[in-house]
């Protein structure tokens, strides 16, 4: 009887018992905020207005001469060396600049005195993002015709014969007889006097001689030597640097169609110039064997638009 009595009172309990509800620990805590975003990168600041990427690089200031007419250029090389460029001032021939003497290649003159036209510009770098002006170069673009100066030539002095005087007494007279004439020697004929030969040396092949040249410090470049008759362009058949610094030359002598290749790396003396003298040496059929001295003068200009 008892054991009935604990099943039904079991009975009941299990029958009146729900089930709990079952609790979360987590589910009153707030969600944790997303991960902090990372800025974004700072955007390329571009190059103030006017500035633009420098494609061609300043060489040297030329100037070359084609009978009365000489011009005055600029040489470039087309190569990037990172930096930035903007245009200053474009000046006309004689006219007045702003930047006249804040060029480091500085800036020539004309023949009467005047200043050469040109452009200048500003040379940049980019450092940190910012822009930095470093230094200023002159673009000269000029030609002048010099002047013909005429020379008075004195007009040669007559002499006048006084006529004969009728009292003159009259000379000897002639036996009617003569001696056997001696016979009369013949001069070997005068040979043709030799042809001139004008020599010079280029920067190119076949550009106009120069007689100056700027170049800036540590920067190659090459002089082709040539040779001239008769305003003709003739073979050189070889040459050699016979008086002058060479600098870091590759070669002090060459053949024919092989230029002279160098730089300097120090400067000359202030107001001094390397005086460079080239025997040109040619051998042709019209001239023979003949040679000839051909002369430059070397500026070396600081700092090197360089990396």
């Amino acid at each position: 009887m008892k054991r009935w009595t604990l099943a039904a009172a079991l009975a009941l309990v299990l029958l009146s018992s729900s089930p709990a509800l079952a609790w979360n620990p987590y589910r009153e805590r707030p969600a944790p905020p997303p991960p902090a975003r990372e800025p974004d990168p700072a955007p390329f600041v571009a190059p103030p207005p006017g500035v633009y990427y420098v494609t061609d690089t300043y060489v040297a200031d030329v100037v070359t001469s084609s009978g009365p007419l000489t011009t005055y250029s600029t040489t470039t090389v087309h190569e990037s060396t990172g930096s930035y460029a903007r245009v200053l001032d474009t000046v006309g021939t004689g006219a007045a600049s702003a930047f006249d003497g804040s060029a480091f290649n500085g800036r020539r003159a004309l023949g009467d005195g005047r200043s050469v036209a040109g452009t200048y510009y500003e040379n940049y770098v980019r450092i940190d993002g910012r822009f930095v002006p470093v230094s200023i170069v002159f673009f000269q673009d000029d030609a002048e015709l010099a002047r013909l100066l005429a020379v008075a030539t004195p007009s040669p002095s007559v002499t006048r014969t006084p006529p004969p005087s009728p009292f003159a007494t009259p000379g000897p007279i002639a036996p009617a007889c003569c001696p056997p004439a001696r016979p009369v020697a013949i001069p070997a004929p005068t040979p043709p006097p030799a042809k001139t030969i004008r020599p010079g040396l280029s920067l190119l092949p076949v550009s106009a001689p120069l007689s100056s040249l700027e170049v800036l410090r540590g920067r190659a470049f090459a002089l082709w030597p040539r040779a001239f008759v008769d305003d003709r362009e003739v073979p050189v058949a070889s040459w050699t640097l016979i008086t002058g610094d060479a600098g870091e030359a590759l070669a002090t002598a060459g053949s024919g169609g092989v230029p002279f290749r160098a730089s300097w790396r120090r400067l000359a003396p202030p107001g001094a110039a390397y005086e460079l003298v080239f025997r040109i040496e040619i051998d042709t059929p019209e001239t023979g064997h003949r040679t000839a001295d051909a002369r430059i003068s070397v500026i070396v200009r600081s700092p090197a638009l360089e990396n």
